[in-house]
C-alpha cells in the first residue's frame, strides 16, 4: 500500500518526555557545577546585607561539590590561562582590617620624602597605574600622555569592577600592590579608589555600615597604611580623589572619602593628593556633564551614571595628575 506523500515524517524514533527531562536537568546541573566558582563570587561581591547573605547561602552548597568533585578545574585552568586571578574563598579580613581601630589620622615618624633619581629617555620613570572602576578612562588616557612624553614607561594599567578598600574579601589591593611592587618596581604608582567603597565594611568578622564610626575609623586606617606601605620603598604615590558627582546623597559620600585621601596623603610623604573635585566642577559650581576642553570646545565629560569619566574627562584628568608628576620629578 501506497504510503500518502510526506506521510513517514515523524514517524522515527521518538526520546520518552521523562528522558528528555532528565538529560535536560542534568546539563543544567553540570553547567551549574561547571561555573559555581563565578557564581559563589558574583553572590560574595554584592553588598553586605540579607541579600548577599541569602546569595552565599545559596551558592555555598553549589561551590562546595564543584570543588570536592574537582569540577571548578576546568573554570581554574581557563582563568589561568588568560590571567585572571582564582576566585576568592575566604570571608577573613586583611591583616589590616585586624589592626586596632582608631579615629585619628595614623600616626607616623615625620621625615622626607627620599631624593628621586635621574630620569631620561635611556631610563625613563616606571608608573603603575591601578585602582577600581574610575580607572576604566581615565588610566589608560594618562598611559598615553604619560607615554608621549618620552621619558615616563607605564608598567601597567589595571582596573577592576566592584573591587575598592572596603572589599577586601572580593579583592584584596594591598596584596595585589605588593605583587606590583615585586615584579614590576615601579618608581611612581597613581591609585583612583572611590567610586565602589561607600558599601558596608567588615571589621574583625562584623559587618559595619558606611558612615558609622567604625566605618571611617577602618577606613581611614586601611589608605593610610596602603599609602605608608607603598612610599617605604621609596615609591612616589600619586592617591587620585573622586570627582564631584551628580547624585546628592552620594556627594556627600565622596566629599567624605576624598577628605580621608587628602588628609592622609598629608600625612604620607611621598603621597601627592590629586584633587579632582573641581576639575569637574561646572561654572555654577555644581556637577555638570559637559565641560570645555583645552580648545574651548563643549565636551561631554561624565558617562550617564554621573559618576564616571568619558573619555575625554579620562584625558583631562590625565593631564592633570601627569602635571603633577612632572613637577615632581622635574621632567622636561
Amino acid at each position: 500500500m501506497d504510503l500518502e506523500p510526506d506521510s513517514w515524517i515523524g514517524k522515527g524514533p521518538v526520546m520518552p518526555a521523562g528522558s528528555a527531562i532528565f538529560i535536560t536537568v542534568t546539563a543544567l546541573f553540570v553547567g551549574l557545577m561547571l561555573n559555581a566558582p563565578d557564581i559563589m563570587e558574583t553572590a560574595r561581591r554584592q553588598e553586605a546585607g540579607w541579600k548577599r547573605d541569602l546569595a552565599v547561602a545559596a551558592a555555598k552548597p553549589f561551590d562546595f561539590m564543584s570543588r570536592l568533585l574537582f569540577l571548578d578545574a576546568p573554570h581554574n585552568a581557563i582563568d589561568a590561562a588568560m590571567g585572571r586571578e582564582p576566585v576568592v574563598t575566604t570571608t577573613s579580613t586583611t591583616t589590616l582590617a585586624a589592626m586596632p581601630v582608631t579615629t585619628t589620622t595614623t600616626e607616623l615618624t615625620t621625615t622626607t620624602a627620599a631624593a628621586r633619581r635621574t630620569i631620561s629617555t635611556a631610563d625613563p620613570l616606571r608608573l603603575f597605574i591601578g585602582g577600581d572602576s574610575m580607572v576604566g578612562q581615565f588610566g589608560p588616557m594618562l598611559a598615553n600622555e604619560a607615554e608621549k612624553t618620552g621619558y615616563i614607561d607605564v608598567t601597567e594599567v589595571v582596573y577592576e569592577f566592584d573591587s575598592g578598600l572596603t572589599r577586601t574579601d572580593f579583592l584584596d589591593w594591598p596584596a595585589r600592590l605588593r605583587q606590583v611592587a615585586a615584579e614590576q618596581d615601579p618608581d611612581a604608582i597613581v591609585l583612583f579608589f572611590g567610586g565602589n567603597d561607600a558599601q558596608a565594611i567588615q571589621i574583625d568578622g562584623s559587618w559595619y555600615d558606611y558612615g558609622t564610626a567604625e566605618w571611617l575609623a577602618e577606613y581611614r586606617l586601611r589608605v593610610g597604611a596602603l599609602m605608608a606601605e607603598l612610599v617605604a620603598d621609596n615609591r612616589d604615590v600619586y592617591w587620585v580623589g573622586m570627582p564631584i558627582v551628580r547624585s546628592d546623597s552620594f556627594r556627600e559620600k565622596v566629599a567624605t572619602m576624598n577628605e580621608i585621601y587628602e588628609s592622609e596623603a598629608a600625612a604620607h610623604p611621598g603621597v601627592s593628593y590629586i584633587d579632582s573635585w573641581e576639575v569637574f566642577t561646572g561654572p555654577d559650581g555644581g556637577f555638570s556633564e559637559y565641560l570645555t576642553n583645552d580648545e574651548g570646545d563643549l565636551v561631554d565629560m561624565r558617562l550617564n551614571d554621573g559618576i564616571h569619566l568619558t573619555t575625554a574627562g579620562g584625558i583631562r584628568l590625565a593631564r592633570v595628575a601627569l602635571a603633577q608628576i612632572e613637577e615632581n620629578w622635574q621632567l622636561p
